[in-house]
């Protein structure tokens, strides 16, 4: 799937612009603060139902308007789908599929699926483990629907454990029945997410060699408690103590965690701020190749400020990943010279932003 035109109404500076013809590579390019971001903001917002720059709608609205609206048209294998997505002041969001409105936002999800690489994503490695949980159930999410229901079920079981924790009538009210029924459907979700995660581990060398060569990298998944047990149900029991004076549980899927083991080392503490871009970008990759594998559609690409804390070299070797994943990918660049000169055998669009305006300039 790829975007063939792209029209952003009411987000940030973009008022209503419109990107035709968008080809295999597009450049977009302009100073900062001339709105080249936001433009990967609005189709971050088809794949994803909110902004990666912040979680709060409002922020993003033009002030003085209701709600921002971005509208995409997409190729496919044999035919177009129109797809559309909306969000008001409330936080409200209205998605429509070629014309029929009130779908679910899964639905479109699947059909904008999107990689984000941004010099802020090393935090993906290097901050707490809700992003790294976020990425292994994208791959449930977007490849296999039967390893998301069980994150669906998980989820739904831990709300009505918690609720019952601190509600004070745990044990009367069924406390022991619901732990046996979480801690089975935990240990499929956990089961779902090793599988995803070895199945990753097959390309993640292959990526990582590309930039970062005569370095070992592994997944590790830590599971959410103790080896000591063994399994969900008895970390539970031992757990239920603590668990009623907090109110919540305190072990399970839900505080998973999964490392990237670098030669052995925890990655964190073995890379430089440059080599983790150049990991959080090969992790992307693999994610978005083991999805053009598991379901023949590729992925769409969001660079943002591509040569940020990478010299030439490095610059040259993403944007030949980029190439190799044969995908459409959107990149931002102050300077289009240098990031264009690494696009030279594929299908280039150039477009420059500049106060909330975007001009095609392909042939200009």
């Amino acid at each position: 799937m790829q975007i063939r035109s792209l029209t952003i109404s009411n987000l940030r500076n973009l008022t209503n612009v419109e990107i035709e013809s968008a080809g295999r590579v597009n450049i977009i390019y302009g100073q900062n603060g001339s709105g080249k971001t936001s433009v990967l903001e609005a189709i971050y917002c088809l794949g994803f139902g909110r902004s990666f720059r912040t979680h709060q709608a409002r922020q993003i609205i033009q002030a003085e308007t209701e709600a921002f609206t971005v509208f995409a048209k997409l190729d496919g294998h044999d035919n177009e789908t129109r797809v559309g997505f909306q969000r008001n002041r409330q936080g409200i969001s209205d998605t429509r599929i070629n014309g029929e409105r009130g779908r679910r936002f899964s639905e479109l999800a699947r059909y904008v699926p999107v990689q984000l690489i941004t010099p802020e994503g090393v935090e993906l490695i290097t901050d707490g483990p809700k992003a790294r949980r976020q990425f292994m159930d994208w791959g449930l999410f977007h490849v296999e629907q039967s390893d998301y229901a069980h994150w669906v079920q998980y989820s739904r079981l831990l709300k009505q454990r918690n609720a019952l924790l601190r509600s004070g009538r745990f044990m009367q009210d069924g406390g022991a029945f619901w732990d046996k029924q979480l801690a089975e459907s935990g240990a499929e979700l956990t089961n779902a997410r090793q599988r995803y995660l070895n199945a990753l581990n097959e390309q993640l060398n292959v990526y990582c060699q590309q930039f970062l060569p005569d370095m070992n990298f592994v997944f590790k998944l830590m599971p959410g408690w103790s080896d000591k047990f063994n399994s969900l149900e008895e970390a539970l029991a031992e757990r239920l103590e603590l668990d009623l004076r907090q109110g919540f549980t305190s072990v399970g899927p839900s505080k998973a965690e999964w490392q990237i083991r670098v030669d052995g080392a925890d990655a964190r503490e073995r890379l430089s701020r440059g080599q983790l871009k150049l990991l959080m970008a090969a992790l992307r990759f693999v994610q978005g190749e083991h999805y053009r594998q598991a379901t023949g559609t590729s992925c769409i690409y969001l660079i943002d400020d591509l040569p940020a804390e990478l010299d030439i070299d490095n610059q040259a070797k993403l944007c030949q990943a980029i190439m190799d994943t044969e995908s459409q990918v959107f990149v931002t660049a102050i300077d289009k010279k240098n990031i264009l000169s690494h696009f030279t055998a594929a299908e280039t669009r150039l477009f420059h932003v500049e106060q909330g305006t975007i001009l095609d300039t392909t042939t200009g």
